[in-house]
């Protein structure tokens, strides 16, 4: 079983006894504290498999045997694979010639002067060194901070992917099926699907480092690596949500959820702190098509709504409760995505949804499987540094945008 297996095992468990303690109407304090705990695990465990997903795929590409000897290998070998033999390679400008990294490569079926985007999973062994010229004991590396990616929760998978164009089709018209007579007929139908293409766009995400932090800092390189693994997987994730039109053409724009053509539900001003207001829009996400339950209800609140739900006593109420332990008391819950919305005016965005059931692939953000990395010691060589380059592919798309939802703040 992979370890994204395991997580979804786990979830799943969790999501069980969560919704067991919220169809109770009356809770013990211990069976309360239980729900807390059993909702901030499960929001933990959203963010442990969003990364198994990054790293292992969404599993219906066929491009792994199922956990086999062949992957075995692959990770044996990925195991001694150096992320210094790329640097190396793209200084030289032939990208890798030998060594475990080469081979990697030509099992990848990746070209020489090509980086498998897998190699930025982070790893912990480069967090703590010795640097021996100076006498000086190493602390740990400290990361870098993003924002906490949040597509994934939604249902939306991030692929990794071959070279080519990428199709998503759904079914469309379908037979309808109806009871017939003894000599009755059945009637011919069409069955029509659409198909979605996605196409690989650019991105590029630049690190410059000097010569004096190069020689000084053991465990550099895996550093960089870590932190431009952790800033691709926030860039497209924020992406997803807000979109980027920052590109020279048309054809590599990318449309997010906040413009994408979804549905809509509103809160006006007046109703936003009214806990069956705000109740009855999330509830109205479950149509018994696509969600069958708030269970099935992915919300991720934007900073505005989560600060509002989390501070404001809902209104009317005498038991000075939170709009927050109200919609948890009945069944929601959320996680949290920064740099979308940070307040509740009139046309911020308040959530995003996604409907889960029927949701693999009905949106989808996959990253082709090999990126370009570029070492330039030469144009800012007069002031010692170095700039490392990872340009990757990717793109989103939403093969079937009645799974996702918006709510907005209106007058």
């Amino acid at each position: 079983m992979t370890t994204r297996q395991k997580i979804e095992v786990k979830q799943s468990e969790r999501r069980e006894r969560i919704n067991a303690l919220l169809a109770q109407e009356e809770r013990t304090d211990e069976e309360r504290s239980a729900l807390a705990t059993l909702t901030a695990d499960y929001q933990a465990g959203e963010v442990e498999l969003r990364a198994a997903i990054t790293v292992e795929g969404d599993g219906g590409d066929g491009d792994g045997d199922g956990g086999g000897g062949e992957d075995h290998q692959l990770t044996e070998l990925r195991s001694r694979v150096d992320f210094g033999d790329y640097i190396r390679g793209a200084l030289a400008g032939h990208g890798v010639t030998g060594g475990a990294a080469a081979e990697y490569n030509q099992a990848l079926d990746v070209p020489a002067d090509r980086f498998p985007l897998d190699l930025l999973d982070d790893g912990a062994e480069h967090r703590a060194a010795v640097d021996g010229d100076a006498g000086t004991t190493q602390g740990t590396w400290l990361d870098r901070l993003f924002a906490d990616a949040a597509a994934g929760a939604l249902g939306i998978t991030m692929p990794s992917v071959p070279a080519g164009v990428r199709a998503y089709p759904v079914i469309g018209s379908n037979a309808a099926p109806a009871q017939r007579g003894r000599t009755e007929a059945a009637v011919d139908a069409t069955i029509t699907a659409t198909v979605t293409e996605v196409k690989p766009t650019r991105n590029s995400v630049r690190a410059v480092y000097s010569v004096e932090d190069d020689a000084r800092l053991p465990g550099l390189a895996d550093a960089i690596r870590a932190d431009l693994r952790a800033a691709m997987v926030e860039k497209i994730d924020r992406t997803i949500f807000v979109g980027d039109a920052g590109a020279n053409e048309n054809s590599a724009d990318i449309t997010g959820l906040t413009t994408a053509a979804i549905a809509e539900s509103t809160l006006t001003q007046a109703n936003k702190i009214k806990p069956d207001k705000v109740l009855e829009v999330l509830a109205g996400f479950v149509d018994g098509i696509h969600a069958g339950s708030l269970g099935d209800v992915r919300l991720v609140a934007t900073v505005g709504s989560n600060t509002l739900w989390l501070a404001t006593i809902a209104a009317p109420d005498t038991s000075n409760q939170t709009l927050a332990a109200f919609l948890r008391e009945n069944g929601v819950t959320w996680r949290t995505r920064g740099e979308i919305e940070t307040a509740t005016a009139n046309g911020d965005f308040g959530a995003f949804i996604g409907l889960g059931r029927g949701i693999a692939n009905a949106g989808v953000a996959p990253v082709w499987n090999s990126g370009r990395l570029i070492r330039d010691p030469y144009t800012a060589a007069k002031s010692g540094e170095v700039a490392l380059t990872l340009e990757y592919l990717w793109n989103f798309a939403l093969p079937r945008p009645a799974s996702f939802k918006r709510v907005k703040y209106v007058t």
